[in-house]
């Protein structure tokens, strides 16, 4: 049978726009790296900045390439996951809605998947006996789970306690049948002292994250329309001689 062309063009959707937040990642560390610090400056807007339609606010230009320099890698991989995880996070709403629309998910189920924690939850039991892929891909799927978990409470953190860590931080984890939650060395010093400490992410760790989210998202995609359309073909970029097409990618033509 033929897969349902709706869940694909999801799929391709966000896969195409998490592996072109992976170039662009790499792209900007490189424009960063071969950048000369006075002519960074030279090139800000002078004075002030606009923050709304009509206010703007001062700022010393050379104190915001400082601070940059100092936290770029973190902030860098910070914006990026965040992206990654909105892209994967609409993915996850698309096909829900696919399957709803399709008569597979009932309605009552819909309503219990309201949030992208519950929607998380729906992905990883949807993969969980998956037969796709090399042996290794169907041994790595508990990891790649967690991985994709660990980033929604990092982003979690971020967005509502200004990146620092809390107890929710390890409350909220999602349960993986046979494995241990990940948790960032400092949680345990957090735990200890109570004391402020942010979440940072390296751009070796962004990178493997963001791989996590694509490979799940290929083993979603291949269970969704093997369990609901009958397809047992898997989608291959080689059988396909599909390259990366950076401007299909980046701008969406």
């Amino acid at each position: 049978m033929p897969r349902d062309r709706s869940i694909r063009k999801s799929f391709e959707i966000a896969d195409d726009g998490l592996q072109g937040t992976i170039g662009y990642f790499f792209f900007v560390i490189a424009c960063k790296d071969s950048a000369k610090f006075n002519e960074i400056s030279q090139r800000l807007p002078p004075g002030a900045i606009p923050v709304t339609q009509e206010w703007v606010r001062f700022y010393d230009k050379e104190e915001l390439v400082q601070v940059m320099e100092s936290c770029f890698n973190f902030y860098h991989a910070r914006i990026c996951l965040i992206s990654s995880i909105s892209i994967f996070e609409s993915a996850l709403k698309d096909f829900i809605t696919r399957l709803n629309a399709k008569g597979h998910i009932s309605n009552n189920r819909v309503r219990n998947l309201k949030y992208y924690k519950q929607k998380l939850e729906w992905a990883f039991e949807m993969v969980s006996a998956s037969t796709y892929g090399t042996r290794s891909m169907k041994a790595r799927i508990p990891d790649l789970c967690l991985q994709v978990d660990h980033a929604r409470r990092i982003r979690n953190l971020w967005m509502h306690n200004n990146g620092l860590l809390n107890k929710r931080y390890k409350t909220d984890c999602i349960s993986i049948p046979g494995k241990s939650a990940i948790l960032v060395s400092a949680y345990d010093e957090y735990k200890r002292t109570k004391r402020k400490i942010p979440i940072g992410l390296t751009p070796e760790s962004f990178i493997h994250i963001c791989c996590s989210h694509v490979e799940l998202l290929h083993q979603l995609h291949y269970n969704i329309q093997k369990q609901y359309f009958g397809q047992q073909r898997a989608y291959s970029y080689r059988a396909s001689r599909k390259k990366i097409e950076w401007h299909r990618l980046l701008i969406g033509m």
